[in-house]
């Protein structure tokens, strides 16, 4: 079944994402200022064809749709957010807003994201092969054990003539002195070393924390956490996949797009 054409917001959002790839790829799980989109990742100049914009007014509306939530594939402030949204209804929006807003942070949202890279086969990590390591054969060890010569055997010990007495050997001598004591029994040495705690032994440790459901970041153990130190989103907040706009727990759809939320 072919899939649909992209329009020119999912064309600004994939450029968006493949030049922060090929440029800066830390900033696809890291907060970015919004100034850089327009100075640094996606310039009009250097993307107004391949996104299908005529104008700098209209890539630059199209900025303030991408910085507003519009479906969801960036992540920004929320005051910033519904500041922009009130430009775009207005139907005349001021292009200074993205001069107003130019060292605020957004952050690519992680399922559009990886939507983008798994759609260019080009970008796909390829995974290393091990090669197999060669057979180990037994027959050069059996040719070596047979070619190396055998060691002389010792001696053996003149046997005593039959009728004389054998002298007792030194452990024979250390076991009888050994029993001439206090009668006390002493615990073995692994007994005793049953008791010192094994310092190579592996200490159960506690699951890590999820990281940021929008940046991927990991969070801080042992803390109440209720921004992100990465991206700076409020974590205590669901919001809609589709409008970025803010959900109650138990709601099923979004009030604002109709979207079905997703818990």
């Amino acid at each position: 079944m072919p899939q649909p054409m992209a329009d020119e917001l999912e064309r600004l959002f994939r450029a968006l994402v493949l030049r922060i790839r090929a440029t800066r790829p830390e900033y696809l799980s890291r907060a970015f200022e919004v100034g850089d989109i327009l100075r640094i990742f996606v310039p009009y100049r250097a993307t107004r064809a391949e996104v299908g914009v005529d104008s700098a007014e209209d890539y630059e509306v199209l900025v303030l749709r991408l910085l507003a939530g519009e479906r969801g594939f960036l992540f920004t402030d929320d005051v910033m957010q519904d500041d922009i949204r009130r430009e775009l209804d207005s139907g005349n929006p001021d292009l200074k807003t993205l001069q107003a807003y130019g060292t605020a942070k957004a952050t690519l949202a992680q399922h559009a994201m990886r939507k983008v890279i798994e759609a260019e086969p080009a970008l796909a990590a390829a995974v290393p092969v091990n090669p197999p390591a060669p057979p180990t054969s037994a027959a050069p060890a059996a040719a070596t054990a047979l070619a190396a010569p055998s060691a002389p055997s010792a001696p053996s010990a003149p046997s005593a003539p039959r009728g004389t007495p054998i002298p007792p050997t030194l452990a024979e001598l250390g076991q009888a002195l050994g029993s001439v004591g206090e009668g006390k029994s002493r615990p073995s040495f692994q007994a005793r070393g049953s008791r010192i705690p094994d310092p190579t032994a592996e200490t159960p440790t506690r699951p890590a924390r999820p990281g940021c459901r929008f940046c991927g970041q990991a969070l801080p153990d042992a803390r109440d956490v209720t921004f992100c130190p990465h991206c700076g989103q409020n974590l205590k907040i669901r919001r809609c996949p589709g409008c970025s706009a803010e959900v109650e727990r138990g709601w099923k759809f979004c009030v604002t797009c109709g979207r079905a939320s997703v818990d």
